[in-house]
């Protein structure tokens, strides 16, 4: 039974933004300065690899209404190697898109081709082209971990099995809103508007940038349509920025949907081979896994994540995981909604279902048997984990799906329409939802006993403002309603919140601001201790009001205790570190551990073998959040982490054309993506688990990157049906 709490984990709360959201006044970047600004577009480079020889802008620059224009010469985002097709090469600010889209054509500029690489598997090979983000090489090892002894345990297995899966697909993150920014200088001073996911980092990438002192950028990011990852950087805001300074102008980038799909970042294909054995009843006994990224023409190093959903989820004393990046002539790679998780679960999940079937066993069973426990300690380090719901989420999916009487051998059941049927599930444990980074918080009471939290994240859409201001609440024993996020991604204003990434602002912020809040909680008790005549330990606070715990009918609400201060309270907090805080399968309090993101999640499909169709009957996603501190928030990230994982079943991916590099779909109306005619939500069910985590504020952890990650239940359930 969890505690029930007094603010924390009710579902009746809304998102504290909602209202500007859905009435449209919640401001994003191009909203500001309307009327006093010039707008941007950018030319690309028509090869897929080569060098530029020269730049000739004149023409572009006598245009009436270009007012600048900046290359690779004058704005550090830019180079004059060009390593994929339609990379930025110069950008025009005009007083109009229109404008600025005719100087484009008029830059001129001279190529010199170099040969390229798209696919990885040939970029692999010896007499491939050389990309050019490797020295001497297009691919590099990235991870390299054993465990035990290998070999014995394939000796010991009575079945062993070996399969490659992948490439999974490369697509772009297509967010709502578009990379976008205005920047304008008022002496040596920049100040730009944003959408971002990294508010801090962002001023600290443009200052550096530029040459600039810190203190001399000023960033806000209010509104943000969609991060999945692809707004951590800064690069528009320094064009921008740079624009601004020749033009003496504001300056708005706000890239247009092919521009975005061009320039901003993707999502890195994975191919594995992976050899796993097991005795006949059903142990694994050793794992073999080489997994491939291919990360395109950046060269990130994204790899290393690949493995972990083999590595984490399945007990395995016998174990060798092996990471290699490849880099390809591709537009550029990054961070997206799960950067390596979603397609190392995708092709783990296949394996695991493929060698159940070899066991004659089935998969729900087989993972049952296999899956560490929540006393299991990380197999790699001995460091424990400070919760674990696999077990719980499997079996909760089992029962909301009837597994029992629905599951079937591949192939065996039809439905009455004569489509054959089939279910799947998917379920793996993964380094999301951590405590990361420690960041600060800002707590301020009011003299009418309400509170205003300044949170230096940005509004990404998922509401994590809100969770903060649970946590706050539920702190300083006021009602939700009397929290309110005041100025947020404003970082003259706020404290450093750290990255919407990682599923790590609830746990890692929250932690901030419950510290902030006790800050501003031991203030307030200090004064209400004297009003009460006892001491401050003997107090509590709950509902608006401070009381006296032996004596609950001695009390003072907050606001009465706060008329007798003389000056503001102000609640500062930062992030505790990541180290269990409640023993934890003999594992005493204060003992580093790992904090996991555990998900899972079962599919029914109907297949039509004439027209290849697949329809989804039965959809449930569940998600270890260790505690549910938003309720509408959590409902919401797994609610909507199933339309994505639709699209990276079915539809995600962004065609090159093999001969130029070229993007054949820059746009949504053939880069394809769910609408609601996709998604059936009467169909779907999302199942929050709590296991209350022993390292999070209130038990909370992350859970935005794992509700996303579980695709390949539906390749599972369709395999399991034809």
């Amino acid at each position: 039974m969890v505690e029930e709490l007094s603010v924390i984990g009710k579902e009746k709360h809304h998102d504290k933004q909602i209202v500007d959201i859905v009435t449209g006044r919640l401001d994003y970047a191009a909203d500001i300065l309307p009327g006093k600004k010039l707008f941007t577009r950018f030319l690309g480079a028509p090869h897929a690899h080569a060098n530029i020889k020269s730049i000739d802008i004149s023409r572009a620059l006598s245009l009436e209404g270009v007012e600048a224009i900046c290359t690779h010469k004058d704005c550090p985002v830019f180079s004059d190697r060009i390593l994929y097709w339609g990379q930025e090469v110069a950008a025009v600010a005009a007083i109009n898109e229109a404008i600025a889209s005719q100087a484009i054509d008029l830059i001129q500029v001279e190529y010199e081709p170099l040969s390229f690489v798209l696919d990885p598997d040939e970029a692999m090979q010896p007499r491939a082209p050389l990309v050019g983000a490797y020295l001497n090489s297009n691919i590099t090892k990235n991870l390299e971990i054993f465990r035990g002894d290998v070999e014995a345990g394939f000796t010991e297995a009575d079945v062993i099995i070996e399969e490659t899966v992948g490439w999974t697909n490369y697509f772009q993150h297509g967010t709502v809103e578009p990379a976008s920014a205005v920047a304008y200088w008022t002496g040596d001073h920049l100040y730009v508007w944003t959408c971002s996911q990294n508010p801090f980092s962002q001023r600290e990438q443009i200052a550096q940038a530029l040459g600039l002192p810190i203190n001399k950028v000023h960033l806000t990011s209010h509104g943000t349509g969609c991060g999945h990852g692809d707004k951590h950087f800064s690069e528009w805001c320094i064009v921008a920025a740079v624009l601004a300074r020749k033009a003496g102008k504001p300056v708005q980038v706000h890239l247009s949907r092919a521009e975005n799909f061009m320039n901003r970042t993707h999502q890195f294909p994975v191919k594995a081979t992976i050899k796993i054995g097991a005795s006949g009843d059903g142990i694994i006994t050793a794992i073999d896994t080489a997994f491939y990224a291919d990360v395109a023409s950046n060269g990130w190093s994204l790899v290393h994540q690949a493995n972990d959903a083999i590595r984490f989820t399945y007990l395995c004393p016998n174990g060798s995981f092996k990471g290699y990046s490849v880099v390809t002539n591709k537009p550029k790679v990054g961070y997206w909604r799960c950067v390596g998780h979603a397609q190392s679960t995708y092709i783990t999940e296949i394996v695991i279902d493929r060698l159940a079937e070899e066991l004659g066993m089935n998969p729900l069973g087989f993972r049952l048997k296999n899956i560490v426990t929540p006393e299991t300690p990380d197999q790699d380090s001995g460091m424990p984990l400070s919760s674990n719901g696999i077990r719980d989420i499997l079996e909760g999916l089992a029962v909301a799906i009837n597994w029992s009487d629905k599951w079937h051998k591949p192939g065996t059941r039809k439905l009455p329409d004569g489509r054959l049927h089939g279910i799947g599930i998917s379920a793996h444990v993964d380094i999301h939802g951590s405590i990361s980074k420690p960041v600060g918080a800002i707590v301020n009471l009011c003299k009418d006993g309400t509170a205003l939290i300044l949170d230096g994240i940005s509004r990404a859409g998922c509401g994590t403002n809100s969770a903060h201001a649970h946590i706050v609440a539920e702190e300083l024993g006021i009602n939700y309603d009397d929290v309110m996020v005041g100025d947020w991604g404003n970082t003259d204003v706020c404290s450093d919140g750290g990255f919407q990434g990682g599923s790590t602002r609830t746990i890692t912020t929250g932690a901030a601001f419950q510290m902030a809040a006790q800050d501003a909680k031991m203030q307030l008790f200090e004064v209400a201790a004297d009003i009460l005549g006892v001491s401050s330990e003997e107090i509590s606070a709950r509902e608006g009001k401070v009381f006296e715990k032996a004596n609950p009918s001695n009390y003072k609400t907050h606001s009465e205790v706060l008329s007798w201060i003389p000056h503001p309270i102000v609640g500062r907090g930062y992030t505790w570190a990541r180290e269990l805080r409640r023993t934890v399968a003999g594992f005493a309090a204060g003992t580093p551990c790992h904090v996991r993101g555990v998900s899972g999640a079962v599919v029914e499909v109907a297949v039509d073998t004439d027209t290849g169709e697949v329809e989804i009957l039965n959809f449930i996603n569940a998600v270890d959040v260790g505690r549910a501190i938003f309720f509408k928030g959590c409902e919401n990230q797994i609610e909507g982490g199933m339309e994505l994982m639709i699209g990276e079943a079915f539809l995600y991916e962004q065609i090159l054309d093999s001969q130029t590099g070229a993007t054949l779909n820059i746009d949504y109306a053939d880069n394809k993506w769910p609408t609601t005619l996709d998604v059936h939500t009467d169909r779907h069910k999302a199942i929050i688990v709590e296991t209350i985590d022993a390292c999070g504020p209130y038990g909370a952890k992350g859970a935005g990157e794992p509700v996303v990650s579980n695709y390949g239940s539906i390749a599972n359930a369709i395999y399991n049906a034809i």
